[in-house]
C-alpha cells in the first residue's frame, strides 16, 4: 500500500503582540478550509497547515518566508495578514516560485513589483482610499478634512489616496499628518485638529490608535466625523473606544457574510467550532480552497504549475463569489463596503457602488 503524501499549506499572520486577537481566529479560517478538504477524501494527497507567528513585524515576516521556502512539502502560502509583513515575504516567495495569496494586505504597491507568486483576494487601499474620499465628500458633505496616518506601509499610501482624492472632489485638506506607530498620546495632533476645525477627521491607523484617537478627540470637544479604515472594524476597536465609537464611519475592503449568501455555512460551521468570524476570514477561507483547488488542477507538488494555476484560474467561486486575478495579481471585481457604529455595534450601510452617487450626478 502506497502513503498518501503530505503537504502542506503555510499560513502567516501575527499570532503574537496586539494583533494576535485577530490572526488567531483567521489562522482557524484557514484550519477550518483544510479539515473540511481532508474530510472530503477525493484528493490524492493529505493536506496540513503550517502557521507561523509573523508577529505583525516585516523583519520576521522575512524568517516566516524562509522557513516555508526551505519546506518542501509547503506548495502555497496563505499570508500575511499586514501589507509590512506582505512586502517584506514577497521578494523571498517569489525568488523561490511558491505563490502567496493573500487575504488582507491592501497597499497597492504590492502588486506592482512584477512579483508572479503574489495574489491578493481583498480591494488594495487605491480603491479604499477612493470610496471612503468619494463618501465623505459626496455623501457626507465634508468640505474641511484632517487626514492622519500611522506612516506604515498600510498607513500612509491609504492616506495619501484619500488626499490625493479628497483634493480630486475640490474639497480641502486642513491637515495630513503621521504619527508613530504605537503611539498612545496624541495630544499634539488633537490640538492642531482642534485647532483647524475640520468637519470630519480621517485615520488610516490600527485599531488600538483609532480607539485612542477616538477617545481624544472627543474629550476635547471635537464634533468633527471620524472615518476610519478596516484597521478600525477589528476586534479591538469597540470595546476600547468605548463611546467615541459612536458614529465612526468605516470602510472594508473584504467581504461580509451579510452581503455573501454562500458563507452562511461556512459561518454557521466556524461559529460552532471556533467564535466570531473575524474580518476577511472569508478571505482566508477562500484563498486557502482555492489554492487546495490548484493543487487538485496540477495533481503535482511542483510549485511553478501551481503559480500558473493560480494565475490562469476562470472557474473558481469561493464564498466570497468568483475569483480571477487580473495581470497584476490583483482580484477582479472586488468589493468595498462601508459601515457605522451605530448603538455600541457595527452597522453595514451598504457597498460602495450603491451608496456614492456618481460625480455630478446630485
Amino acid at each position: 500500500m502506497v502513503d498518501t503524501p503530505l503537504l502542506k499549506i503555510g499560513f502567516a499572520a501575527p499570532f503574537s503582540g496586539d494583533q494576535a486577537i485577530v490572526g488567531g481566529p483567521m489562522r482557524q479560517c484557514a484550519e477550518l478550509a483544510v479539515a473540511q478538504a481532508n474530510e472530503r477524501g477525493d484528493l490524492p494527497f493529505r493536506l496540513a497547515l503550517r502557521a507561523e507567528d509573523d508577529g505583525a513585524d516585516p523583519a520576521q515576516a522575512k524568517v516566516v518566508a524562509h522557513r516555508f521556502v526551505a519546506d518542501p512539502a509547503v506548495i502555497g502560502v496563505v499570508g500575511h495578514k499586514n501589507s509590512g509583513p506582505s512586502a517584506a515575504a514577497a521578494p523571498i516567495y517569489h525568488a523561490a516560485g511558491l505563490v502567496q495569496l493573500s487575504p488582507s494586505s491592501t497597499n497597492p504597491g504590492l502588486s506592482r513589483q512584477g512579483y508572479r507568486t503574489f495574489f491578493r483576494l481583498c480591494a488594495h487601499d487605491a480603491v479604499q482610499g477612493q470610496v471612503a474620499a468619494q463618501y465623505a465628500v459626496r455623501v457626507l458633505g465634508a468640505q474641511r478634512i484632517a487626514i492622519l496616518h500611522d506612516r506604515t506601509s498600510y498607513g500612509q499610501p491609504l492616506a495619501e489616496v484619500v488626499q490625493a482624492t479628497v483634493q480630486q472632489e475640490r474639497a480641502e485638506v486642513v491637515l495630513f499628518e503621521g504619527i508613530t506607530e504605537g503611539e498612545t498620546d496624541f495630544s499634539l495632533t488633537v490640538a492642531r485638529i482642534r485647532d483647524r476645525s475640520p468637519d470630519l477627521v480621517y485615520f488610516a491607523l490600527t485599531e488600538i490608535e483609532s480607539s485612542i484617537l477616538a477617545r481624544q478627540l472627543r474629550a476635547v470637544g471635537s464634533e468633527a466625523l471620524l472615518f476610519g479604515t478596516d484597521g478600525s472594524r477589528e476586534s479591538q476597536f469597540l470595546p476600547l473606544a468605548g463611546a467615541a465609537a459612536e458614529g465612526v464611519y468605516q470602510t472594508y475592503a473584504g467581504t461580509d457574510p451579510e452581503r455573501a449568501p454562500a458563507a452562511e455555512n461556512f459561518v454557521r460551521e466556524f461559529q460552532t467550532r471556533y467564535g466570531p468570524v473575524p474580518v476577511y476570514g472569508l478571505e482566508v477561507y477562500d484563498a486557502t480552497n482555492l489554492l487546495i483547488a490548484a493543487l487538485a488542477q496540477t495533481g503535482q507538488s511542483d510549485r511553478a504549475r501551481i503559480v500558473a494555476a493560480v494565475a490562469a484560474m476562470t472557474d473558481f467561486t469561493g464564498i466570497t463569489g468568483p475569483i480571477q486575478f487580473d495581470a497584476h495579481g490583483d482580484r477582479r471585481d472586488p468589493q468595498v463596503s462601508l459601515w457605522r457604529v451605530e448603538q455600541g455595534q457595527m452597522r453595514l450601510l451598504g457597498l460602495a457602488g450603491e451608496l456614492i452617487p456618481v460625480a455630478g450626478s446630485g
